[in-house]
């Protein structure tokens, strides 16, 4: 009987021990998580916003915006993106539509 209390009673601190060690690592991952959604929706706005005097920019100037850091498939499709927008700008220019 005393066995079982004793067992008992490990096992209670033990259970608290353990909450008090993992509580803040918990605490940690949650406001790591948030400043990542933070930083994510702060990125997705600057990303919907148009540079002032892009709408002039040579394709020269557009290619050089392209940040170096991104992978090769986010700097190709920013190539053809501005490629195209120099085709469309070109055509405007020429009063073909």
């Amino acid at each position: 009987m005393k066995y079982n209390l004793l067992i008992k009673r490990t096992i209670l601190v033990a259970s608290f021990a353990m909450i008090a060690l993992i509580l803040p690592g918990l605490t940690l991952a949650a406001e790591s998580v948030k400043e990542r959604m933070s930083s994510a929706e702060a990125q997705a706005q600057a990303l919907t916003q148009i540079a002032a005097g892009s709408v002039r920019d040579t394709l020269k100037l557009c290619l050089g915006r392209i940040p170096q850091d991104s992978s090769a498939g986010q700097h190709m499709l920013a190539e053809q993106t501005c490629q195209q927008v120099e085709v469309d700008r070109t055509n405007q220019a020429s009063g073909t539509f």
